[in-house]
């Protein structure tokens, strides 16, 4: 991996504090959605599997989306020698490739929690 001594201090700052929150945030959210699939049964059960899969999904998307100003892309380095503009072009074309099947997943989990929730009213 390339990381350029041109990216200013506070991109590896904001980067490295926000990544660091987003994986314990994460963590947290796998970690809660484990309790809710040990409790939970029927549709439940299916919706929270599947929003565990759709934000899995869209951690991914999120952290290959760092790859355009970072590294492999550099397009946030002031030295324009290290700008990789197909490592940038990757990064985003994957972002948006696992973004994709993350909103989808999560959209599959919000109905079955619905008709989960329809199910108890009736």
């Amino acid at each position: 991996m390339n990381f350029p001594a041109s990216h200013p201090l506070w991109m590896w700052l904001y980067f490295g504090t926000f990544g660091t929150i987003g994986i314990i945030l994460f963590t947290l959210i796998v970690w809660n959605l484990m309790k809710v699939l040990k409790l939970a049964d029927g549709f439940q059960r299916s919706a929270a599997k599947w929003s565990m899969i759709g934000f899995m999904f869209l951690f991914f998307s999120a952290w290959f989306a760092c790859g355009i100003g970072g590294s492999p892309g550099n397009l946030l380095s002031t030295n324009p020698d290290t700008h990789y503009l197909t490592g940038a072009i990757l990064a985003a074309a994957l972002a948006m490739f696992f973004s994709v099947p993350g909103w989808l997943c999560v959209l599959i989990g919000q109905r079955k929690m619905l008709r989960a929730l329809q199910q108890e009213k009736e």
